[in-house]
């Protein structure tokens, strides 16, 4: 069994998925998602009318979007996977982008169409990649039926958006591909080859725990780097080359334009390229340099620009290149965090020496089987085995956001806790502790579990209340607008007035893991009255209508208010978990 499908194994946070379950591991490893479950809960599809899609998932910062289907063979001896399950998703794409029939969409696949529709009319998306995820070898029958989904994508993009450059990728996530990705995780160097460095003069540069030289090369050595070793070029960067748009203020396409129109000048206007490498052979003497190994952390776009043009126009055109040695793994994570225009430096990656954030990892190592990175980021190692019990600080932020009655940040603005001082002061301040984001966090989860629960359901075997509860929660949003309907009603089911909502919580050696079992009856108990109350807001312009969610949030406390009686001994019980305060 290849490593990456043993790590994948070992992984029980994803056995809940199923199938599924591989084609989520594969998403981590590509956009380096720190917490896969609740990407999960948004992104998967795969209910009653899913019309062949099991994945839509929307990447902000590479501005991609992720149509998928997913497969798992129960004998991995099988030489191939099924090429009609490839097929499938020309079906989907029909359907997400061609459909002017909503009803006939599941409820979480018309959710996450009106998602993708909306990033597309808003112009958010510069990629749409078509996946085929399984664990078998890849194949030629599979490739030609994704070939044909992705023309039939094509074609309904200039049918609806005529007027965008969208570019349209797919991918056959199979054995290979996957084990590569893994790979790149585990090091950030794909390519060994010992490469000749076409150049004669360089300039030598070292530091603390780094060495580099600088030098300057032709574009077509770099063009032919490109088309000899593709994505595996920019292995520390798993996301590889992002496509161009024809559009003036586009760099990619603008970089492409200069080496067909101006070669001689491409030095003048470009940036340059940096390469890690594992070591360098260097002869002053006889003018001749060589690395061996190599990954391009900062230029990708450059790369991959270079390539779309002919190596004969490329002729006059040359790259000023660095190439980078490091051995210590820290300074390589940093080299590649710093330099690679791909994975630019995230809006928390700025929070992380914030004093708070400080003394919230102090606090969270008080706290029993959980890891809280306080905005930093796991290394390069961390990629394919996420610690079990992370809190990563995003579904931190986007829990106490919820939590504190901005359902609509939580989902749609994320960015914007880390990137306002204003919006950040609102969730972490010094009435924010551990244990108070523990509170919040797990009921987040305890959400989350109840929809995997009722997902993983029969059909046949789901009450009318489980439909409609699913239904509810199948909305994209609706795990983030349940928990700060959950919070608005804290003074029904805590019996008291609470002055500071920040005081809440299990008290400071309560798990994560333990919080969500103090929280399930409770939601549960509370579940029923989402789906009268809380999921009109989705008809009605969703989240981001405020006054439509404050409306629905009333409706909401008001029904627990009236049933608070019927509920006491849930009530009651949970309260007993509560810390005093």
């Amino acid at each position: 069994m290849p490593p990456a499908l043993d790590v994948f194994n070992a992984r029980h946070d994803l056995a809940q998925f199923g199938p599924n379950g591989l084609l989520l591991y594969a998403l981590q490893l590509r956009f380096e998602i720190d917490d896969i479950v609740t990407v999960a809960a948004t992104a998967l599809t795969d209910d009653t009318k899913d019309q062949k899609c099991d994945l839509i998932y929307l990447d902000d910062e590479s501005r991609t979007a992720v149509i998928a289907q997913a497969y798992l063979a129960a004998n991995t001896t099988k030489t191939h996977a099924p090429p009609n399950k490839a097929a499938d998703l020309a079906i989907a794409v029909g359907w997400i982008l061609g459909n002017e029939r909503p009803e006939a969409l599941g409820v979480s696949l018309r959710s996450a169409a009106e998602d993708l529709h909306n990033a597309l009319e808003a112009g958010e998306i510069d990629s749409i990649e078509l996946w085929y995820s399984h664990n078998l070898p890849e194949s030629n029958a599979a490739k030609e039926q994704l070939e044909r989904a992705a023309r039939t994508t094509r074609a309904l993009l200039r049918q609806h958006y005529p007027e965008l450059e969208v570019e349209v990728r797919f991918l056959e996530v199979g054995r290979n591909l996957l084990e590569e990705w893994y790979r790149s995780s585990e090091s950030p160097i794909l390519v060994t080859d010992k490469i000749d460095v076409p150049t004669s003069t360089w300039v030598d540069e070292h530091g603390d725990g780094w060495q580099a030289v600088l030098t300057s090369v032709p574009a077509t050595w770099l063009s032919d780097l490109n088309h000899r070793y593709g994505d595996r070029l920019f292995s520390a960067n798993v996301r590889s080359y992002m496509p161009s748009r024809r559009t003036a203020q586009n760099i990619n396409y603008n970089m492409e334009q200069t080496a067909r129109l101006q070669p001689a000048r491409f030095w003048a206007f470009n940036n340059g390229v940096t390469a890690l490498v594992s070591d360098m052979s260097k002869d002053s003497g006889k003018r001749h340099l060589a690395v061996t190994g190599i990954s391009v952390v900062n230029g990708a776009q450059t790369t991959g620009a270079l390539a779309k043009v002919s190596q004969i126009e490329l002729r006059e055109a040359r790259v000023m290149i660095r190439f980078v040695k490091a051995s210590n793994a820290a300074i390589i994570d940093d080299i590649i965090r710093y330099n690679n225009s791909q994975n630019p430096i995230k809006p928390s990656d700025f929070r992380s020496s914030d004093r708070h954030q400080e003394r919230l990892r102090r606090e969270f190592k008080e706290i029993p089987d959980v890891t809280y990175l306080g905005a930093r980021r796991g290394g390069q190692e961390d990629r394919a085995r996420r610690p079990s019990n992370l809190i990563a600080s995003d579904t931190a932020a986007q829990a106490l956001a919820a939590f504190h009655q901005d359902p609509e940040i939580a989902y749609h603005d994320l960015r914007s806790i880390w990137e306002s001082d204003e919006v950040y002061a609102r969730y972490f301040s010094d009435h924010t502790s551990a244990a108070h984001i523990v509170f919040c966090y797990s009921l987040l989860r305890a959400i989350q579990q109840v929809k995997f629960e009722l997902s993983a359901k029969e059909i046949q075997e789901r009450t009318q209340e489980d439909h409609e509860i699913l239904e509810y929660l199948r909305r994209r949003g609706s795990a983030f607008l349940l928990v700060s309907a959950v919070a608005a009603c804290a003074e029904t089911y805590l019996n008291r007035a609470i002055a500071d909502t920040f005081s809440i919580s299990f008290g400071p050696t309560t798990s994560p893991a333990v919080g969500v079992e103090h929280w399930t009856p409770l939601v549960e108990s509370l579940l029923p009255f989402a789906s009268n109350s809380l999921d009109p807001v989705f008809d009605n312009g969703g989240l981001r209508r405020r006054e439509v969610v404050k409306d629905a949030l009333n409706r909401f406390r008001s029904l627990v208010s009236a049933t608070k009686k019927a509920n006491s001994v849930i009530f009651d019980n949970f309260r007993m978990q509560v810390a005093s305060y």
